[in-house]
This record gives C-alpha cells, sequence and structure tokens, in this order.
C-alpha cells in the first residue's frame, strides 16, 4: 500500500466519527488563528476577524474578546453577522490597532443556553467552557526596519581560541598554553574543585583571518565571534576590559584588519557583548589585584562601585547564577550606562573599528533600558548595525523576573537566536516529529514581525549546547558525567548514520526563513556533547569531506537564488514523518523536502523544476525515497 493511500484511509476513518463542536468551527483564513494578516503586525494596521459557526450550534451571539497585556484590559467586541456560507453562520469584525505591545484574543460564543469559547491549542483550536489560551498579536512601531544586508546570508560562529592560529600567542599568567590542537579540552576541576577555563589552543584573529577564503567558499557573508576582549578565560564571558583585543587573540588593529578584509569578500563582523557582568579578575571589579586600577572589590571609592551590588561588603555580591568570578553589573546605574552607550562608548567604539552589529548575551537579564539605550547608541552610528540578542525561547512574548519583554516591538532587537526552530528541525531528523516542527515554525513566523523572521539566527548548535552530529547521531545521556562524555565518540555506522542525518537537518536549516548559522567545523563533523566538549578545534586537514562539500553546495545555492532573502513560506506537508515546504516571491520557488518515513512519499509537480542537488531537470511527477531529501527550484514564474 503506498504512502497515499493509507493516508486517504486515515482521513476517512476521521470522518465517520461523531462531530464536535470543534470540528463545526472554521474561517477562510486559513493559517488557523482567524484573522487577516495572520502575522505580526505594524501599528495604524486593519485587521479583519472572522469565525464561521455551524448552524447547528444556534449561535447568538458572537464575541471578540481581546486583551491589552501591558494593562490586562479586557474589551469585549461585539461581532457581525456577515450571512451564511456552506451551512456555517459568519461572524466579523474589523478593528485598527495603533497601541504598540502584545495583546492577546480569543471569541466568546453564546447560545440561547450557553456560553462556550474559543481559544488556541497549537496550530488548531480548543472549544471550552471557560477562558481558554489566547491567540498573541504583536503590534509594532510602524518605522521598524532591520539591515538589509544580513537577510539571504550565512552566519558562521567562531569560537575563537579553537578555530584557527597563525603564529605562536604569548601566554598570560596562570595559563596553559597547549601545543596539541585537536586535543580533549580540559574538563575536570584543579585541586581547588574549581573549573577554571584556562587551557588554550592558539587560536586567534590572524587566525580567522587566513581563514576569510575558506568561508567565503563556503557561502559565509557574516562572522560572529564569540567574546574577544581581554578577559581571563579561554570563551571571554568573564570580560576583564571592554576596550582590549585579549592579547592572546591579537591587537585592535588585527581587528580591524579582519573587519576591512572580510568586507572586501562580503563578509561582515558581528561581536558578542556580555553586558550583564563582568569578570571579577577585571579592570572594573579587580578582585585578584591584577590590574593597576582600583576596582569596586577593593574600595567603595572606586569610581566602578556603583556598577554591582554587594550584599556583604566586599566578598558577598551579587552575581550570575550565583558564580563569583562573574560579578553582576547593574546595568541601569547612569556611569555603566554611559560608558556602555554613551557617544564614545563600547557600542559605538566596536563599530568605529569595523565591526557590524553585535550579538547581546543573555537578553533576558538586561533591563529594557539599556537594551533601548544600546539600540540608540548603535543606530545612531549606523542604522544598518545589526542587532541579534540571545534568547532561548518564544521570544514574542517571552516573560523574565516577572516581566513581559518588549524586544521585537522596534525598539530593541532586529533579531533573536532561534532556539525554537533548532531543537523542532533536530527532533524532527532524529525522530520524525513533522507535525510538531509544522507547528514550531508556522507559530514563529505568526508571531515574530516579518523583518525580525527575515534576520532570525537559525542554527543547529552552539557553544552552549552539543555539536549537531552528536544531538542526531550520538547516544542520548542524561546527566553522564564529564569523564564519561569526554570518551564517547560514535562508531563508524553510528557517524555514518549522523552525517546523512545532518544533511537532511541543514537542508531544512538553510532553506527555512530567516539566515542560517553554522557553528564552526559542524561542516567539517566535529563531535561532542555539552561544553566543554562541543568547543573543540576545528580538525584542520582532518574535516570529513562529503560533509564539507554539501555545506559548500547549500551556500551556493542560496547565493543564487533571492527567495531566501525574503520570500514567503507554506508549509505543504507534514504528517507520516515527511516535512515539505516551499519558499516563494514573485519572481522563484523553491520545494524542499524531506522523507524521514521508511515509504516513498510522491510529489506531483505542475511545471518544470531544477532539481538543484542534481542538476536536472524534473516534470510531471518526483518520487522522494524513504529517507532522503528533495530540493527543487523554479525560476521566472512571471
Amino acid at each position: 500500500m503506498n504512502l497515499k493511500k493509507v493516508i486517504e484511509l486515515k482521513d476517512k476513518a476521521k470522518k465517520e466519527g461523531a462531530v464536535s463542536v470543534k470540528e463545526q468551527i472554521r474561517s477562510r483564513f486559513t493559517e488557523g488563528n482567524f484573522r487577516y494578516p495572520a502575522g505580526a503586525v505594524p501599528a495604524d494596521t486593519t485587521i479583519d476577524f472572522e469565525i464561521e459557526i455551524s448552524r447547528a450550534q444556534s449561535i447568538r451571539k458572537a464575541t471578540l474578546v481581546w486583551i491589552d497585556d501591558e494593562e490586562n484590559r479586557y474589551k469585549y467586541l461585539n461581532m457581525d453577522w456577515s450571512g451564511i456560507n456552506r451551512g456555517h453562520d459568519v461572524y466579523t469584525k474589523v478593528i485598527k490597532v495603533n497601541k504598540r505591545g502584545l495583546n492577546w484574543y480569543y471569541f466568546q460564543l453564546e447560545t440561547l443556553s450557553q456560553t462556550f469559547y474559543v481559544g488556541k491549542e497549537g496550530l488548531s483550536i480548543v472549544v471550552a467552557n471557560h477562558e481558554p489560551p489566547s491567540w498573541p498579536l504583536i503590534v509594532y512601531n510602524r518605522h521598524f526596519t532591520t539591515p538589509n544586508w544580513i537577510k539571504g546570508g550565512l552566519f558562521y560562529h567562531i569560537f575563537v581560541d579553537r578555530f584557527a592560529r597563525v603564529g605562536v600567542s604569548t601566554a598570560k599568567e596562570n595559563v596553559v598554553l597547549r601545543e596539541d590542537w585537536g586535543g580533549t579540552p580540559v574538563y575536570l576541576p584543579n585541586e581547588k574543585g574549581e573549573i577554571v577555563n584556562n587551557d588554550f589552543f592558539g587560536g586567534n584573529l590572524k587566525g580567522v583571518l587566513e581563514k576569510l577564503d575558506y568561508l567565503q567558499q563556503l557561502g559565509v557573508t557574516c562572522i560572529y565571534l564569540s567574546p574577544i576582549f581581554e578577559a581571563y578565560s579561554n570563551h571571554k564571558y568573564d570580560t576583564g576590559d571592554f576596550t582590549k583585543i585579549d592579547s592572546m587573540f591579537g591587537s585592535i588593529e588585527d581587528f580591524h584588519l579582519l573587519c576591512k578584509e572580510g568586507k572586501k569578500r562580503g563578509i561582515r563582523i558581528v561581536l558578542d557583548g556580555v553586558f550583564n557582568h563582568t569578570g571579577s579578575d577585571s579592570i572594573y571589579f579587580n578582585k585578584n589585584g591584577t590590574y593597576d586600577s582600583i576596582g569596586a572589590f577593593q574600595s567603595k571609592e572606586s569610581p566602578y562601585f556603583s556598577w554591582f551590588t554587594f550584599i556583604e561588603y566586599p566578598d558577598k555580591y551579587e552575581s550570575w547564577w550565583g558564580i563569583d568570578t562573574l560579578p553582576a553589573v547593574n546595568e541601569d546605574d547612569p556611569d555603566f550606562l554611559q560608558f556602555i552607550t554613551g557617544t564614545e562608548g563600547i557600542a559605538r567604539k566596536w563599530l568605529k573599528l569595523g565591526a557590524s552589529g553585535w550579538r547581546l548575551d543573555v537578553l533576558d537579564e538586561l533591563p529594557d533600558t539599556f537594551i533601548e539605550a544600546f539600540r540608540k547608541a548603535a543606530k545612531s552610528y549606523d542604522q544598518e548595525t545589526l542587532l541579534i540578542g540571545e534568547v532561548w525561547e518564544d521570544a514574542s512574548y517571552k516573560m523574565s523576573y516577572g516581566k513581559r519583554r518588549r524586544y521585537l516591538l522596534g525598539e530593541q532587537m532586529d533579531s533573536i537566536m532561534n532556539y525554537p526552530f533548532m531543537d523542532a528541525i533536530i527532533q524532527f531528523v532524529r525522530n520524525g516529529d513533522a507535525e510538531k516542527l509544522h507547528e514550531v515554525v508556522t507559530t514563529i513566523l505568526q508571531h515574530y514581525p516579518s523583518c525580525v523572521v527575515h534576520c532570525l539566527m537559525n542554527m543547529l548548535g552552539t557553544h552552549d549546547t552539543k555539536r549537531i552530529l552528536t544531538a542526531l547521531g550520538g547516544r542520548i545521556v542524561q546527566d553522564a558525567p564529564r569523564e564519561q562524555q569526554a570518551q564517547m565518540n560514535m562508531s563508524a555506522s553510528e557517524r555514518k548514520e549522523a552525517i546523512h542525518l545532518l544533511k537532511m537537518a541543514s537542508l531544512i536549516q538553510m532553506t527555512l526563513p530567516g539566515v542560517p548559522c553554522i557553528y564552526y567545523g559542524d561542516e567539517a563533523g566535529l563531535e561532542g556533547y555539552e561544553d566543554p566538549f562541543n568547543r573543540r578545534c576545528f580538525p584542520w586537514g582532518k574535516e570529513e569531506k562529503t560533509l564539507q562539500h554539501w555545506y559548500k553546495s547549500l551556500g551556493t545555492i542560496r547565493k543564487q537564488w533571492s527567495v531566501f532573502k525574503e520570500g514567503q513560506y507554506e508549509t505543504l506537508y507534514a504528517k507520516e514523518q515527511v516535512f515539505l515546504f516551499q519558499r516563494f516571491n514573485g519572481l522563484e520557488k523553491v520545494i524542499v523536502g524531506v522523507n524521514r518515513s521508511d515509504i516513498p512519499f510522491q510529489i506531483e509537480i505542475t511545471a518544470p523544476y531544477v532539481d538543484l542537488l542534481q542538476n536536472r531537470d524534473v516534470s510531471d511527477e518526483y518520487m522522494m525515497e524513504p529517507n532522503t531529501v528533495c530540493f527543487l527550484g523554479k525560476k521566472s514564474l512571471c
């Protein structure tokens, strides 16, 4: 029995059951949220709502319940009866939204004998006898724009110490400079029980500069650098001095040259901004007395004392997640705010030196006032500065520390790191959950402004997660000790299957709305569980060549097709372990599919396409065999 017959039989079985109230409710707006436009909208937009209910329900009144999230204020808007459509009463309401912010809505339906409510449940609806889960709707600044240069591009995320090295770095005091490039990073605590992250392999900015041609061939248009400012650790999230490049990574001149040479190749640089905390071993806190300055730990008379919050001076102070080497900064402190966002502040300093944007670390822990001041500082220097925020969830209605965040209204971030896509792609490719992938993708596209969507950083792994090859093909270990993780590598057969799965995952990543981001070495076949095993050295000379060639092919295709810049998206099929979607604009259309089932899947082709992976013409029908992919394209639609 072929796949098509199986689907038909299942649909028939559903129809033979009793018809529920839920099945008697629909809308001509097929996106599933009963309105047009379906996504986030700019202020001053007119929105059409429509709900159709079977006449068998005898509805006498329909109400659109509109909730202002900021004020928790409810409006009950009577809907207009607009006629009958195929046995359904049609109720409509047109409203114009002006106030920027997050709103919610659901429907209240009344019969002669009861009142029930219609709300959101995934991409479907729930019918309840009480207030249901609501649909969110963001209204953003109608002047909100995001940088054009990143749209349709390709990020490459580099952990500097482990990417590439040129020359020999001069080791600083109390660090270990290793000569075994590719060795296992130190993962055990020292004699004091501390994990100090002080082993260095010598990667530096000159190494990145030397590999620019490689990155250009990969299709990269933007390098996202992990922190490069002076700091004690190898990861540099414990900033020692925001004004200096760490000496083990290079100099300001090296950075400026990297930006200059990158731009010649169409590659820009985005920096990692860590402004929620500093290092305890910093010019600002100076707990270890490393610096000549008077730090906040040393004296209440320090010019930096007001930056930090002490509970019992000097030994007890607020820190990031209780880690005493990362004292938390009071971001609203006027002196700190001026230091970072002033006319001569850090935000603008590094843009002047060649950077094209910032990724803000732990965005949830930065106050709105700081983020908005940072945006004004960066955008006043260059409106095309890119601002990306680290948020792990849906950022449209995120709560942090009891407060609703306003990241995507046009006054804070341009876009977000897209962890929801990452998790859903991994679950689909590993377990075949096509329905969940469809739900996650559609939900994000409905919740975020379109200008945010086209700048999303779509990664499959970062320095904070497992390597994608391990996530797809490695053994699942829960709370395994580091000693065990250090020794865990895939067998040859496991690795072969993982590479096959990564090709599927990366095809989806490279073609969904947003900008894909390759974590250095993923394209070369690096494995590894969590930190520090996901931060191994790039395996120069030992790359997985077939995988590297695959990534280069996808990067080339992205550059050749404008549809990946701001093209529309539509899921065509998401069932039975098959995920199929299309991207399209007025000139081009591509169809992308992954079949994780053990049954062939047939795609009917209505016009000639090109198989972009095989470089051959396709017409009439295309058979996607079990556990394979398809990537079809068509130009000149008009």
